[in-house]
């Protein structure tokens, strides 16, 4: 046995009226082929039939749950650099934090309870996860996840960050340098 984790992009549909979305489905078959349709709302042997017939891959949301990463609002702020400083400070007198002056290879994975500091890149198909802080100071092509109260980070390149369970976006970072912390329930990000 085989199993492999997989990122799917879908269509999440709510549908009120089985004859209009038929309509819309044929109009757009080309883009929506392929693809996952999460549907929601009037779903009946009727349009399961149609999906079936045209070899689409649906799931039926008003009798299963799926596991969805629900993005969270992010806020930019702007940070003096004396509060980043202070606070860098501040984390390393409480643990200590593991400082990798390299690049991350491709098939490496990191977990760790400490703080991570990585001044160089991080390939692809590298994992790094901790429960404790993260600062990244190279570009990002591996896939990150961090429970700390915070991660400190410029470039997302081909990579995926998760912070606190949710993915940030890669369009935030274009290399100016960034803290992210987890207040209230919500992703802050803030300009260094």
């Amino acid at each position: 046995m085989k199993i492999k984790q997989q990122t799917l992009k879908g269509f999440e549909c709510e549908i009120d009226d089985t004859e209009a979305f038929k309509k819309y489905y044929i109009k757009n078959a080309p883009l929506m082929h392929g693809h996952l349709l999460i549907l929601k709302g009037i779903v009946n042997t009727e349009l399961k039939v149609f999906l079936d017939e045209h070899n689409a891959i649906y799931v039926d949301a008003n009798e299963q749950t799926l596991s969805t990463r629900k993005k969270r609002s992010t806020v930019v702020l702007d940070l003096p650099e004396i509060e980043i400083e202070a606070k860098i400070q501040e984390d390393e007198k409480k643990s200590s934090n593991l400082v990798y002056h390299r690049t991350i290879r491709s098939g490496e994975e990191i977990f760790e309870d400490n703080n991570l500091v990585f001044t160089g890149r991080i390939n692809n198909g590298a994992l790094i996860e901790s429960s404790a802080c993260i600062q990244v100071f190279g570009i990002i092509d591996g896939l990150i996840k961090c429970d700390g109260e915070y991660i400190l980070l410029q470039n997302i390149g081909k990579g995926t960050v998760f912070f606190h369970g949710e993915e940030l976006n890669a369009l935030d970072f274009n290399g100016q340098l960034k803290l992210v912390e987890y207040k209230n329930a919500q992703i802050v990000i803030k300009e260094v």
